[in-house]
């Protein structure tokens, strides 16, 4: 699927005289729906992600306020393969809700890759991790499997912050070096 910009679509259904204007809109916003949301999820994809690195890679954008968080589940390899395909996308969705419950209002939440999520927020949300983590912890008890994060995190920081990438590779690095110290 590629993008297509909601002005070359509104473009597209205007000159298509069939549909009512209702109709047209629904249109677009199913389109935009499927393009901009992981199905398994219900999170953001990674198009929407994309886009949001765009409109922060401006030069115009504020970045000072930006903390990133990435999440990668630990073992989903061996979930899939010891539990089946419906307990590792159990997973997904069991770590996509409790993003939700946590940081949902507070950050931008995007499913990046098969096991990966990242946040994008504007407040400080670094008090909620350690509140998402309890809440993977307590999940556990209910799970057939192990499921275990790991996370990083990095805000922006006048020294080593010249770009969203920079936060970004922090963030990243931090969830390694967090997954390594698990093994």
């Amino acid at each position: 699927f590629y993008y297509i910009s909601s002005w070359g679509l509104r473009k597209y259904f205007t000159q298509n005289s069939g549909l009512t204007y209702t109709m047209k809109n629904k249109i677009t916003d199913k389109l935009f729906e499927l393009a901009y949301t992981d199905s398994m999820t219900e999170l953001q994809n990674r198009n929407a992600y994309e886009e949001k690195l765009k409109k922060l890679r401006k030069s115009s954008s504020n970045i000072s306020r930006i903390t990133v968080v990435v999440i990668d589940i630990k073992g989903m390899k061996e979930i899939n393969d010891s539990y089946g395909h419906f307990s590792g996308d159990d997973a997904l969705k069991t770590v996509a809700k409790a993003l939700k419950d946590t940081l949902g209002t507070k950050a931008d939440i995007y499913r990046i890759g098969g096991d990966e999520f990242v946040c994008i927020s504007e407040s400080n949300v670094l008090p909620y991790i350690s509140q998402f983590k309890d809440t993977i912890y307590f999940i556990n008890n209910e799970k057939l499997y192990n499921l275990s994060v790991s996370i990083g995190y990095s805000k922006f920081h006048e020294k080593y912050s010249r770009s969203i990438d920079d936060i970004i590779s922090r963030a990243d690095e931090k969830m390694y070096m967090d997954k390594k110290s698990k093994k």
